[in-house]
């Protein structure tokens, strides 16, 4: 007999998407410790990335790229966190079990360690969440100056060679 499985189970086993879109907003009982959460600043073009731990906290690394003054590894309430955005949370199909995203997020604590292009908000969740850094927005970067700089070394080869 195959037993139904609740939507509690669903959340927390964390291995299937989430029963939320991406464009609903969320609120704090939709979250489970361990959760990747992030916010898109109301005013700026960018997310801000970090691990809801329980009890509305959050450990993320604090302020924004303009705001970098000594840039820190920090836990802040959830309303510090979101300051004014609105709550996602980013689910994956394979993750770490929660307690050890949880481990990792604090094991980070107070890391001043900051890079834009390889340690940055993002970086540091999806690590405690998944054991990689990975950034979607720098991938991206990267992946369109690897294009245009493949496609500049195309163009000379094709005019070093249409010389001839």
């Amino acid at each position: 007999m195959i037993n139904a499985i609740t939507h509690e189970e669903v959340k927390d086993t964390r291995l299937t998407t989430s029963l939320h879109s991406p464009s609903v907003p969320l609120s704090e009982t939709d979250l489970l410790p361990g959760d990747h959460v992030y916010v898109k600043r109301p005013t700026r073009h960018y997310k801000h990335h970090g691990i809801y731990i329980g009890h509305g906290q959050v450990i993320h690394v604090s302020g924004s790229i303009r705001e970098k003054r000594d840039p820190e590894v920090r836990q802040s309430d959830l309303a510090s966190f979101l300051n004014g955005g609105i709550l996602r949370r980013r689910d994956y199909k394979k993750r770490l079990p929660a307690s050890e995203t949880i481990r990792l997020a604090k094991q980070q604590l107070h890391n001043k360690r900051f890079s834009l292009i390889r340690n940055n908000c993002e970086h540091f969740a999806t690590y405690c969440v998944t054991g990689k850094k990975k950034s979607r927005p720098v991938r991206k970067i990267l992946y369109g100056l690897t294009t245009a700089t493949v496609g500049i070394g195309l163009l000379a080869l094709t005019r070093m060679f249409s010389h001839r």
